[in-house]
């Protein structure tokens, strides 16, 4: 154990001293023609999870070695009014004791803006690839992979110096590459509008509507126990809940800008509603036969004060400190309907010039409605980071996450400690 052990960390140095040869010798810019830049971006990190299945009562802990090579494509310096970036990375995770599980995942991310005097536009489009489990998305000593393809497009139309209209569309496909029978692939676009109006140089206040729909494929979900129904070759360990779509309403007000002298940020509030289709549900045996009478979920329709916030606090030079606040109806990883809520902080702390500290603290309850089941989920980290260089960064961290459930299986905890390398050239 400790050779394996002495062998994955040697590599893990062995690779970030591969970097710092590659970022001594290379250019720092590689600039196309006289509007294009293109950097790399790379990073080696070791990690410890105590608990990488999420599995309360089977805790296994590994240690987890993660290359990632990536590049970065910047299209409009010196163009006014347009710019893109093209940001990719390429994963390769191995895990000591967990073999079967090592992996290969790629992200790519494209991000643009246009600017006029009148008119803002911003656009992005992405591909991820993910291996992780979660208190809502869990399996017994296995990971799930997942594929999320996601687009947005916003503009804000200025009409007159106090008045300006905005709106757009966000996309968003994900699909389960393993255990996909039974966790729901789900399919999600957003339309917002809204309405500012300007109150003071710094400060604009906003009355808005956004629209939502999803579509939520069929699933297979394990019964536990196992009990027998039906014949007495019929013995029902599934159970199988159709498709359905959920369409939800946000009617809001707001404000955003500099709301206080040294605390920036926006917020929404107001009421969400959301209508959801009945699905078709029945028990099947593990070959997907049916063997229980069909019958039918009843998710009605519901309501529910809506939040959507993001505030930044310049506490002083050195400290900032952020604040996000969400209530919003959302989909379960089996595609059962949740009513989310959500606050999450973060503290960073620039020392001096070369070392930074940072901290953060989450929260989230998340509801079940047609099941009655809640999660109660939290996390806490601490990290610090050296940059030695424009170059290089270097930091070590912690975090600490947690799942109290009504669902026992779904209940965890899970400590975790990583070392990281990053270079950008």
């Amino acid at each position: 154990m400790f050779m394996k052990n002495k062998q994955l960390y040697l590599l893990s140095l062995f690779s970030a001293s591969l970097f710092m040869q590659t970022g001594a010798s290379a250019a720092p810019l590689v600039s196309i023609g006289n509007n294009a830049d293109v950097f790399f971006n790379g990073s080696s990190s070791l990690r410890w999870s105590s608990n990488i299945f999420r599995d309360e009562s089977d805790e296994v802990d590994d240690l987890i070695w993660t290359l990632s090579p990536g590049f970065e494509v910047n299209v409009g310096r010196g163009v006014s009014n347009a710019d893109l970036s093209i940001i990719t990375r390429y994963d390769v995770l191995r895990y000591q004791d967990n073999s079967r599980l090592d992996t290969e995942l790629f992200h790519i991310t494209a991000v643009g803006s246009y600017k006029t005097s009148r008119l803002d536009l911003n656009g992005s489009i992405s591909y991820d690839e993910a291996q992780s489990t979660t208190g809502d998305q869990n399996v017994d000593d296995d990971l799930i992979e997942s594929d999320t393809f996601g687009a947005s497009l916003k503009g804000e139309y200025r009409f007159s110096p106090k008045f300006s209209l905005g709106s757009g569309v966000r996309y968003s496909d994900k699909k389960y590459q393993t255990y996909e029978d039974r966790f729901a692939d789900r399919e999600t676009f957003t339309v917002p509008v809204d309405i500012f109006y300007e109150l003071t140089p710094k400060v604009d206040l906003s009355i808005g509507y956004s629209y939502s729909n999803t579509d939520v494929e069929e699933t297979l979900s394990p019964i536990f126990p196992v009990f027998v129904v039906g014949p007495p070759t019929g013995i029902a360990t599934q159970r199988f809940t159709g498709d359905y779509e959920q369409e939800s309403h946000f009617f809001n007000v707001g404000a955003r800008g500099n709301l206080l002298p040294k605390l920036s940020g926006f917020f929404k509030v107001g009421y969400r509603t959301r209508s959801s289709d009945d699905s078709v549900t029945s028990l099947t045996d593990l070959n997907g036969v049916f063997v229980g009478a069909p019958g039918s979920t009843d998710r009605g329709d519901t309501g529910m004060l809506g939040l959507d916030a993001d505030f930044t606090w310049a506490a002083t030079p050195k400290v900032t400190v952020r604040l996000d606040l969400s209530r919003d109806f959302g989909v379960g990883g089996e595609g059962q309907s949740t009513e989310n809520t959500s606050a999450d902080f973060s503290a960073s702390y620039s020392i001096n010039s070369y070392f930074a500290a940072s901290a953060n603290l989450g929260y989230t309850l998340r509801d079940y409605t047609e099941s009655g089941r809640e999660d109660d989920q939290y996390s806490g980290g601490l990290r610090l980071s050296y940059s030695p260089s424009q170059y290089w960064r270097f930091s070590t961290g912690y975090l600490y996450s947690e799942n109290n459930s009504t669902n026992e299986r779904a209940s965890y905890d899970n400590h975790m400690f990583d070392l990281t390398a990053t270079l950008r050239y």
